[in-house]
């Protein structure tokens, strides 16, 4: 994770970089601050990438600056809703002053600092223009993994203004660079480079994600009288709990469960996924063991097109997609909150859970869950 560090310190000293989409479609853009961008940084930023001129914004300066979504022509009004494009498009805006055609380089200049100033005056724009606004979702990747949530992620964390230039970088075909020709771009420019998914662990890692809101003892068919800690997420709105057996401050391993919601299957029951029974053989081991956690990790998030999703039944999402990440995340910050570092994972699957570890959690060892078949489990 080192690799954000490296970037930002490289960014905020060339106010430029490159932006990589490494777990959806495949996309790339250059990226800068609007706050105070110099002439020089647009045009070397417009020779580099050739596409439109786009400025991700926060929900709250979209607001301060009083931008209406931009509604596209011939569109049903289902077509105009939030969900219906991966990008929230605002009106086109210019600089109300200092602008002649508005295409030039010191145009957009000076309309890009007008929309990433300190202050933002709602008089100081026009509309419409050729700048295109974009608002972003609020907790930026941790919400939505995009280019434009990237994008100004990366410019608050260099200490600018919540306002990013992005523009798409092509290649010689004239279609988007692929990742590998973005990364040859960035090393034959001198440009920092900074992926998603990298973005996305860094943020998990250092960010408060959770806190906690109740608790209570809570009886238990299978396990016994057990510790409920409900927790709250920051960044949805969602509570997970965990059930917490025995005594887990000793410096022993804590046999743990980590299981994302199926709600159909853990109410009802059912083949796939056999969360239910799952469930059931986690907390009877947990008894056995005399103490552990039984972590249960409700699955509420905006999807790629912003709109609130649940995953379907059997959903099982890719290792190192952005619900799996989050996950990772909550988890870890949940289990560091109880007092468990290392832990000993309750897990019959076979996929790898090393992801745990660059969270902060030590796994010491993995035990199949009795009774489930190898593989065949619902789990982080």
């Amino acid at each position: 994770m080192s690799r954000i560090p490296a970037f930002l310190e490289h960014f905020s000293r060339l106010r430029l970089g490159i932006v990589v989409d490494d777990i959806g479609a495949p996309r790339s853009a250059v990226v800068a601050p609007a706050q105070e961008i110099p002439t020089e940084a647009v045009n070397r930023a417009l020779a580099l990438s050739g596409g439109l001129t786009f400025v991700a914004l926060s929900p709250e300066r979209a607001n301060a600056f009083m931008l209406p979504t931009m509604a596209r022509p011939g569109a049903s009004q289902a077509d105009q809703s939030p969900s219906a494009t991966s990008l929230r498009l605002l009106a086109t805006v210019e600089a109300r002053e200092g602008i002649s055609t508005g295409i030039s380089a010191a145009d957009r200049a000076a309309t890009l600092r007008v929309l990433g100033s300190l202050e933002p005056h709602p008089r100081d724009l026009i509309k419409p223009g050729h700048i295109f606004p974009v608002e972003t979702r609020e907790g930026g990747v941790l919400v939505k993994s995009a280019i434009p949530e990237g994008a100004l992620d990366l410019v608050r964390m260099a200490g600018f203004s919540d306002a990013a230039l992005f523009i798409d970088l092509l290649g010689a075909s004239g279609g988007l660079m692929t990742a590998d020709e973005a990364a040859a771009c960035a090393s034959r420019e001198g440009l920092p480079m900074a992926l998603l998914s990298d973005l996305i662990s860094f943020r998990l890692q250092r960010e408060p994600l959770v806190s906690r809101a109740a608790e209570a003892i809570i009886p238990t068919r299978l396990a016994g009288d057990m510790r409920g800690v409900v927790y709250r997420s920051r960044i949805h709105d969602v509570e997970h709990l965990a059930l917490v057996k025995g005594d887990i401050s000793s410096a022993d391993p804590v046999l743990v469960r980590v299981q994302p919601e199926s709600t159909v299957a853990d109410v009802f029951g059912g083949e796939e996924p056999n969360s239910r029974a799952v469930l059931q053989a986690s907390l009877r081991a947990i008894a056995a063991r005399g103490s552990g956690v039984f972590l249960y990790l409700r699955r509420a998030f905006l999807d790629e097109r912003g709109g609130h999703g649940q995953p379907l039944p059997g959903e099982r999402p890719a290792a190192h997609s952005p619900m799996m990440m989050r996950e990772y995340g909550v988890g870890a910050q949940i289990l560091r909150d109880l007092g468990a570092s290392r832990i000993e994972v309750l897990s019959s699957s076979t996929r790898s859970l090393a992801g745990l570890a660059s969270f902060g959690i030590t796994i010491v060892s993995q035990h199949p869950i009795p009774g489930v078949e190898s593989g065949r489990e619902h789990c982080v």
